[in-house]
């Protein structure tokens, strides 16, 4: 039995769990973290919490399984994209780290944007358009307004790539990482000249790009005391987190989706070339796996808007925080039929980012009607949530890459509702993932073919990777007008939306 420690560093928390060549996790553990926002529109983390973090769930597995992490044949890593960390000539860290959900550099965006060569380079070389969310924009951003600190960095790197240099003392990014920078080109596999140039960013400053499944050092002394781990250890390259996610799903092939659904919902199709969308409507990255690259589609409050219909309704209920809530919604939407008798949800709670990348739009209920229950309500959301990644899968569909197979996890799909209800209006097989933290099922299967474990990504899903049921449902007549009437719904309240945020 081979044992590999996958480290997710998320947004709000870094979750650790050791997990067997089989994919079964047989320890976890997790630590929460501070986002600050000294100004509106800003978020920025300690790079110091995330390490906090780890020695603090490394900490609890010991105490948990003493001497299990001294049995473990390799370390990856999965992290939130774009977030950095800036270090100066003795790596020390210069400034808080700009996290992907920090605003402050639109105003730079829109100024790059509005220069259609500028715009037109920049999609050419990264294969992406420029938002706040990247890299890049940070960068910029800490360039004009923070030259004292830009003179003082010396290294750059991603978040989960700083505690891999801190754990072997090795500066390295993966193409999957590298591609959420925008200063990579996709395609070529490198750093573009090009948008290093426009950018001000030296390549001296970025780590050596290499493919996930690399073997890029060992574990330190120092690491090894501080994370019981042993010294020499192999730590593995890693990946974005979406992407181990993916790859913990089964994600292995072209044509091959997974479909996640928790606070926001994720779809990623895997492609075997890179596929930018000329209407900027999904992101095109690369894939954790060799040869294989993603297009992305995210509605941003999936799960979050039963979440919001919880709170906003049921808040003041003793049992709101717990799972009989959810159950009861289960128990009372069984009765409720396709189409919500003509209730339609537009999901947009806050803002969305694809297709229509509009930080305005807003939720809407349309076609309310006497007959509407509480229940109606509930299972519109179930439905709005699944147009919404339909859509995502469509605009996925016209680059060229037609969508086979959907691998499906996350809270959202234990209602047996929900999962009939996405299945109906995705019209294709949806296979659920018993495992419930497929990141760092992904993270352990990087490890097991870099290691040898396996001989190649196909193979450790086959072991690892344990499906749960298979559902495949035909959609329906009212579904399809329900969905006819979704995707108009935008398109008629854009500029209303927009109404809503004037002064």
């Amino acid at each position: 039995m081979n044992y590999y420690l996958g480290i997710d560093l998320g947004t709000t928390g870094l979750k650790a769990g050791v997990v067997t060549d089989t994919g079964e996790q047989i320890a976890v553990a997790s630590r929460e973290y501070r986002i600050d926002s000294p100004r509106p529109g800003w978020a920025e983390q300690d790079p110091a919490d995330w390490w906090k973090a780890l020695v603090a769930c490394c900490r609890d597995i010991e105490e948990t399984d003493n001497g299990l992490l001294g049995r473990v044949d390799a370390v990856s890593l999965c992290g939130q994209m774009h977030t950095q960390v800036l270090l100066d000539d003795q790596d020390a860290v210069l400034r808080p780290s700009i996290t992907w959900m920090d605003q402050r550099a639109s105003q730079i965006v829109d100024r790059v944007n509005a220069d259609e060569a500028a715009r037109s380079m920049i999609i050419g070389e990264s294969q992406n358009q420029l938002t706040s969310t990247y890299t890049a924009a940070h960068l910029a951003w800490i360039q004009e307004n923070e030259a004292a600190v830009w003179k003082r960095t010396r290294t750059v790197l991603v978040a989960k790539d700083y505690l891999k240099y801190l754990m072997t003392g090795t500066k390295r990014i993966d193409y999957s990482e590298a591609s959420g920078t925008l200063l990579f080109n996709n395609v070529t596999e490198a750093w573009s000249d090009e948008l290093l140039r426009y950018f001000s960013v030296t390549p001296d400053l970025l780590p050596e790009p290499g493919e996930s499944i690399e073997v890029i050092g060992t574990i330190t002394p120092a690491t090894a005391t501080a994370l019981s781990l042993k010294q020499g250890t192999p730590v593995i390259n890693g990946s974005t987190d979406n992407s181990a996610a993916a790859l913990g799903g089964g994600m292995v092939s072209a044509g091959e989706a997974a479909l996640i659904i928790g606070t926001a919902g994720v779809v990623s199709v895997c492609s075997d070339q890179a596929r930018p969308d000329p209407k900027f409507r999904t992101l095109s990255w690369h894939y954790c796996l060799p040869n294989r690259w993603i297009n992305l589609g995210v509605t941003q409050t999936a799960g979050e808007s039963l979440n919001w219909f919880k709170r906003a309704f049921d808040g003041s209920r003793v049992d709101a925080s717990s799972g009989d809530i959810f159950a009861e919604y289960n128990r009372d939407i069984a009765a409720v039929p396709d189409g919500c008798d003509g209730l339609v949800f537009l999901p947009y709670l806050n803002g969305e980012r694809t297709p229509h990348w509009d930080a305005n739009a807003r939720g809407v209920f349309f076609g309310i009607g006497i007959q509407h229950e509480k229940a109606h309500f509930i299972k519109a959301i179930m439905e709005g949530v699944s147009f919404a990644l339909r859509q995502n899968v469509e605009s996925v569909e016209d680059l060229g890459t037609e969508v086979t197979a959907v691998r499906a996890v996350g809270g959202g799909l234990k209602s047996p509702v929900w999962r009939s209800s996405l299945a109906k209006i995705l019209a294709r097989p949806i296979e659920t993932v018993e495992r419930p933290d497929t990141g760092n099922v992904g993270n352990a299967i990087l490890a097991a073919v870099a290691t040898g474990r396996y001989e190649s990504p196909e193979a450790a899903v086959t072991a690892m990777v344990t499906s749960g049921n298979r559902l495949s449902e035909d959609s329906s007549e009212i579904l399809e007008k329900s969905y006819a009437i979704y995707t108009s719904l935008y398109t008629h309240n854009r500029d209303l939306f927009a109404s809503l945020h004037q002064d």
